[in-house]
């Protein structure tokens, strides 16, 4: 059974203790360190030390989201936190989760199971090569679903999952945008946002740097617009 490392941060002593009394429930989770300053939690995650990451977001010294922005390789990211304001810059900080104080063992719990899907399927991760058929698996919800191409609309980013949109559902699933695009068909998909990979077929109209994908409507960034401009060109759309 692996067991996991992890680092609680927090400025507040009953919110660490807390924390680990969390931790300590779970067999395969270990609490190797705990800090109340973000650059006493710098050291032990530069050195390799820490899996996952339990991390407030407003301290003294740095936040959570500075101390994030000054690694080169990050830990899997919890935050913990008593202000749901942070939420959006985290999830493009590739965190995982975001849990608003006051934190029940439940919420506790999903969060550390999803940091653990995310090691794992990581450690697994082989380099991406497209698809020779009309469809992918991609894991989700603890287990793997099947996708026709046809069948997406686009796909967004969330944090370290994807937000597959079809016409009848939306798939959150555990993979990158940059694994995505690399396994889309490029005959049929275009990336034209950060954040978002579309499907020319579903394309209803285009406006400036706006496009309709059946009753979405996603903004083209200034840097991705003449590569989109080109491939509906060659796709016959325009």
């Amino acid at each position: 059974m692996s067991v996991y490392k992890i680092l609680i941060l927090d400025d507040e002593e009953p919110a660490r203790e807390l924390l680990q009394s969390y931790c300590d429930k779970l067999d395969d989770v270990q609490v190797v360190a705990k800090a109340s300053h973000a650059l006493q939690a710098k050291d032990r995650i530069e050195n390799g030390e820490v899996d996952i990451l339990l991390s407030d977001i407003q301290m003294d010294d740095l936040t959570g989201i500075d101390l994030l922005k000054m690694l080169k390789q990050k830990p899997v990211t919890i935050f913990t936190t008593a202000y749901s304001e942070y939420a959006l810059e985290s999830y493009d900080l590739n965190v995982v989760d975001y849990l608003v104080k006051p934190i029940s063992f439940q919420r506790f719990y999903q969060a550390i199971e999803k940091a653990k899907d995310l090691i794992s399927f990581s450690s697994q991760e082989v380099a991406p090569t497209k698809s020779q058929s009309n469809y992918i698996f991609v894991k989700t919800n603890r287990k793997m679903v099947k996708i026709n191409f046809e069948d997406i609309l686009f796909t967004e980013s969330y944090g370290e999952y994807v937000k597959i949109h079809t016409k009848d559902d939306v798939i959150l699933a555990l993979q990158t945008t940059q694994f995505m695009e690399a396994l889309l068909p490029e005959d049929d998909f275009v990336r034209i946002h950060r954040s978002h990979i579309v499907n020319l077929n579903h394309i209803k109209e285009i406006e400036g740097n706006r496009i309709v994908v059946e009753t979405h409507t996603l903004t083209i960034s200034k840097r991705m617009k003449e590569q989109f401009m080109q491939r509906i060109n060659e796709k016959g759309i325009i």
